[in-house]
């Protein structure tokens, strides 16, 4: 993707937020952000893999009460809004779920170790560290207001 059709899509996101609070304070409460298969009016989340291996997002998240970056060790299978569960394979170099599709999960594979930074709509941008080398594979939570890129992986150190 482009820096420029980043940059766009964030702004976009961050005025539809902006414009929600706005109409919470005009007209009364929206309704309730969950962690269904569509966007909310946070807008999506996003998994973008600007490593040169290969990764993996999953389309569910399928547990309540997770925040941004949390992980899991059992693998998401659920349903969400209708929608089943599938895999989206990022390439390498900026591979990317998608557009105007929520994707809530990434793949931590096992026998790696992942640097993954999320970028959140207003809320500060961090970074993790998932060290799955010597062990099974996990799965990481990204909000509907955050993309979750993969800078680096390696199963010899971690990035």
């Amino acid at each position: 993707m482009s820096e420029r059709k980043f940059v766009v899509s964030r702004r976009s996101r961050a005025i539809a937020v902006t414009a929600a609070l706005a109409a919470v304070f005009v007209g009364g409460p929206a309704p309730a952000a969950f962690a269904g298969a569509s966007c909310s009016i946070a807008g999506c989340s996003s998994q973008v893999n600007d490593s040169s291996l290969g990764a993996t997002a999953l389309k569910n998240w399928c547990l309540g009460g997770n925040s941004t970056g949390d992980m899991t060790t059992s693998q998401p299978t659920c349903s969400s809004d209708g929608v089943a569960q599938k895999t989206y394979n990022l390439s390498s170099g900026g591979g990317h779920t998608p557009y105007s599709e929520d994707w809530d999960t990434l793949r931590i594979d096992a026998g790696y170790c992942y640097k993954v930074k999320f970028i959140i709509d207003l809320a500060p941008d961090f970074t993790r560290t998932y060290d799955r080398r010597n062990t099974s594979a996990a799965w990481v939570k990204s909000a509907d207001n955050a993309d979750a890129h993969v800078v680096g992986q390696s199963s010899s150190s971690c990035p």
